[in-house]
């Protein structure tokens, strides 16, 4: 037999071993990527609830931060996205609450500040959150300008009371409180 034909040969009768040593081969290199390059997890993460969804002030919010704290913006959540109605708050312009995101997010221990209103805050611990006993008022930040608060309820800058970035939120707290321009 000719090489021609023994290659021939092998690929008409032996496609499927090739097909599946070749889907094996992908598989065992796609888990050793996740293994030791696929860790995707943020070091820090602040959601901002009833707030207008800005996605350039946040991604301004999370560089200026990862500037100031040394640590890569990719690694910087700074989410607005959490639109939740709760007993009188009812939002008319929201077609889709964040309710679950929050709160499976807050219990999976992914959220590690939150900057919520007093109402909601207040309704957080009706339900059983724990919050770290620092609340500190978003007029008093950096970022006051930028939020949208009403006068008879607050908005206030808080951090969960089980985040595993304690040291990263106080960070936070010192880059949004430090030289504040009154």
């Amino acid at each position: 037999m000719t090489r021609k034909k023994k290659l021939e040969y092998i690929v008409d009768y032996y496609w499927y071993h090739i097909l599946i040593a070749a889907i094996g081969l992908g598989l065992f290199i796609l888990l050793i990527y996740h293994i030791g390059w696929g860790s995707r997890s943020k070091e820090f993460t602040c959601v901002l609830v009833n707030q207008e969804v800005d996605y350039a002030r946040d991604q301004k919010l999370a560089e200026q931060f990862g500037a100031y704290a040394g640590i890569e913006s990719e690694k910087i959540l700074i989410d607005s996205d959490y639109q939740i109605p709760y007993r009188d708050k009812q939002l008319e312009s929201v077609k889709e609450s964040s309710y679950e995101k929050f709160f499976f997010n807050w219990q999976a221990g992914e959220i590690d500040a939150m900057i919520i209103p007093e109402s909601f805050y207040e309704f957080c611990l009706d339900l059983g959150g724990e919050f770290m006993e620092k609340m500190i008022p978003v007029r008093e930040t950096k970022i006051k300008g930028t939020l949208v608060e009403e006068k008879d309820d607050p908005v206030y800058l808080m951090f969960a009371a089980d985040t595993e970035h304690k040291s990263t939120c106080e960070l936070f707290e010192n880059y949004l409180c430090d030289e504040v321009e009154e």
